[in-house]
C-alpha cells in the first residue's frame, strides 16, 4: 500500500470509531424537549420524578396528568368524574402514587401509577383556596400552600385535610414548599418577602431577610448541603439560601433582566437547579453560589417553569408556552459502560500506477 493510501485507511478508521464511541453521549447542559403526539398537553406546570421511573406533570389548561418516560414517550390521563381542574403542584406521595393540587376547585389529588384518579375535597368554612405547590413530608402526610387565604395545609393518605394559619400575619400567599432536613417543613412567600417553616404539629415561623435582598419567592427546596434554597423572582432576580436557624444570604443572577428564576430542585451533581420562565434559559447554582445558565440552541425552551431531578441523571422540566417536557443533561452521560464502538471496515482506495 502507498503512503497516500494508507493515511486515507487511518483517517478512515479513526472516524468509525471517533462517531460509534461518541455519538450517544450529551454534554452537560445539553437540551432536549419532547412533545405529545397526540396533542394532550397543554401548559404544563410542575413536574415530579414518580416512584414507578417516569416523570410526572400537571397540564393546567385541559386538567390532565401526564407521564413522560425518560425516552420521551408522554402519556395522559383525565379523571372521569370531572373533579380535577386546573392542576397545578406535583409530588410523589409515601403511598407509592403521585399527589397534586387542583387549584381551582380547592381539592388535592391522587394519580396512581396506572393512571387512576382520586380526588379529596377540603373540609367546609373555606379552609383550601387556591392549593398552590404540594410536598411529601417527613410526618408520612403531604403538605401543600393555600395561596388565597393564606394558610399551610396537611393532608393524609387516607384524604383527611388539615390547614394551620398564623395570628401574626406573617404569611402572605404563600406559594413554593419543600421538606426540610431538620424535620420541618419550609414554604415560601410571594407577598411578604418571608421564608416560613411550619412544623408537623402545625407551628409555623417566619423568617425576613435582614438585608431585604428576598422579594416575591416561590420555589424552595432542600438542598444537599443541609439548606433550603429558594427563588426571589423581582427583578434583579436572586437565588437564596437558608439555614435551618433562618439565617438567609442571597446570590445575584448576572443574566437575569427580567422576572427571574422561578422553581428550583436539588440535582444528582450536588447543585441546585431553577428555571427562568421568562428568559427561556435553565440555571443551575453550586451550594457555594456560583451560578451559571444554559439556553437551547434549537430554540425550543419557551416558558420553562417547573423543574425535577429525573432517575437518568438529568433534570427534567416543563415550558408552560410550547408545551414541551425539556430534559437537561447535568454531568454527561447516565452511569455505566459507553457503548462498544462498531468494528471498523475500511475499504483501501485503489490506486493505480
Amino acid at each position: 500500500m502507498s503512503t497516500r493510501a494508507a493515511r486515507v485507511a487511518v483517517a478512515l478508521v479513526a472516524a468509525v470509531i471517533t462517531v460509534g464511541a461518541g455519538g450517544a453521549f450529551a454534554d452537560a447542559g445539553d437540551i432536549t424537549t419532547y412533545t405529545d403526539p397526540a396533542g394532550n398537553v397543554s401548559t404544563p406546570l410542575d413536574i415530579a420524578a414518580g416512584p414507578d421511573g417516569n416523570l410526572w406533570f400537571t397540564s393546567l389548561r385541559n386538567n390532565r396528568i401526564g407521564r413522560i418516560t425518560t425516552a420521551g414517550v408522554i402519556t395522559t390521563f383525565t379523571d372521569p368524574a370531572g373533579n380535577v381542574d386546573s392542576p397545578n403542584g406535583i409530588t410523589t406521595g409515601p403511598d407509592g402514587a403521585v399527589w397534586f393540587t387542583s387549584v381551582a376547585n380547592n381539592r388535592i389529588g391522587r394519580i396512581t401509577t396506572d393512571g387512576v384518579i382520586t380526588t379529596f375535597a377540603a373540609p367546609p368554612g373555606g379552609m383550601v383556596d387556591g392549593p398552590f405547590e404540594i410536598t411529601a413530608g417527613p410526618d408520612g402526610n403531604l403538605w401543600f400552600t393555600s395561596g388565597f387565604n393564606d394558610r399551610i395545609g396537611r393532608i393524609t393518605t387516607g384524604g383527611v385535610i388539615t390547614t394551620f394559619g398564623v395570628p401574626a400575619g406573617n404569611v402572605a400567599r404563600p406559594f413554593g414548599i419543600a421538606a426540610g432536613p431538620d424535620g420541618n417543613i419550609w414554604f415560601t412567600n410571594f407577598r411578604n418577602d418571608f421564608i416560613g417553616r411550619i412544623t408537623p404539629a402545625g407551628v409555623i415561623t417566619t423568617f425576613p431577610d435582614p438585608a431585604g435582598n428576598v422579594h416575591a419567592t416561590t420555589g424552595i427546596a432542600a438542598g444537599p448541603d443541609g439548606n433550603l434554597w429558594f427563588t426571589s423572582t423581582e427583578p434583579p432576580g436572586r437565588v437564596g439560601r437558608i439555614t435551618t436557624d433562618g439565617v438567609i444570604t442571597t446570590f445575584l443572577d448576572p443574566d437575569c433582566n427580567l422576572s427571574c428564576p422561578d422553581k428550583i430542585t436539588a440535582g444528582p451533581d450536588g447543585n441546585l437547579w431553577f428555571t427562568s420562565q421568562q428568559s427561556d434559559w435553565i440555571g443551575r447554582i453550586t451550594t457555594e453560589g456560583v451560578i451559571t445558565t444554559f439556553t437551547d440552541p434549537a430554540g425550543n425552551v419557551d416558558g420553562p417553569l417547573g423543574i425535577a431531578a429525573g432517575p437518568d441523571t438529568n433534570m427534567w422540566f416543563t415550558n408552560t408556552i410550547n408545551d414541551r417536557i425539556g430534559r437537561i443533561a447535568t454531568t454527561g452521560p447516565s452511569p455505566g459502560p459507553p457503548p462498544a464502538p462498531p468494528e471498523p471496515v475500511v475499504v483501501a482506495p485503489r490506486f493505480t500506477g
